[in-house]
């Protein structure tokens, strides 16, 4: 199986292009194409299937308001936006779409990696998803973005080149390393664990948190 983009864009637009003009006409069945995207897909894209997560939005509003350096209000927009994609991807075909649990990719990740290999029609024995979970832990992770992250602010120091495709650049003291082999970025797998939103947010706005999405909340027993 051979597995592109080899090379990860930094943008959704840049996966749906290479969609467009690659993953649509490449006829080889051994090619397959992995796209992340921050966007609700439509349910009949051709040779394709979804992927997507359900996570306690207490987390995603902490995870958002840590990742992107915004205050509680923003990051609290976001999460209610992107309870949108479970509302929206529950109405498609479950051949097409399929939920985890995010705790579960770090909980019970051998077991999620098999589910993922069936669901896409990928046999693979138990020992090689023993060998993708050791290879994407989390520390693993934790080490690829941290080394990311002094290889660039060397490259700053020094004033060496810096390939645009490695470095995501909001203004001259707010920027990421982005690895181009995984798409992962700075900061974007952090040393809390899920359910530590409790130790994040003020007696105030775990309220209002509680409140926002208490539904979601009590349909999935977070």
């Amino acid at each position: 199986m051979n597995v592109f983009p080899i090379k990860i864009p930094k943008s959704s637009q840049k996966f749906f292009e290479i969609f467009e003009k690659q993953s649509l006409i490449d006829q080889d069945d051994s090619n397959k194409y992995v796209f992340k995207v921050h966007r609700i897909l439509k349910p009949n894209l051709p040779k394709s299937k979804i992927l997507t997560t359900i996570r306690d939005p207490r987390d995603v509003c902490i995870s958002f308001k840590e990742f992107m350096k915004t205050d509680f209000n923003t990051a609290l927009k976001a999460a209610k936006d992107l309870l949108h994609y479970e509302k929206i991807y529950k109405t498609y075909d479950r051949d097409y779409v399929k939920f985890f649990k995010y705790e579960d990719i770090e909980n019970k990740s051998i077991e999620t990696i098999l589910e993922i290999a069936n669901f896409i029609g990928s046999e693979i024995n138990h020992k090689n998803a023993e060998e993708i979970s050791y290879k994407y832990n989390k520390q693993k992770i934790i080490n690829l973005t941290k080394s990311n992250d002094e290889n660039l602010i060397s490259k700053i120091k020094n004033k060496e080149n810096i390939d645009d495709s490695d470095i995501v650049y909001f203004s001259k003291n707010n920027y990421r390393s982005f690895d181009t082999k995984t798409g992962f970025q700075t900061n974007h797998v952090s040393n809390r664990d899920t359910g530590d939103w409790k130790k994040s947010f003020s007696s105030r706005e775990i309220k209002i948190l509680n409140f926002e999405f208490k539904d979601f909340i009590s349909k999935y027993e977070f």
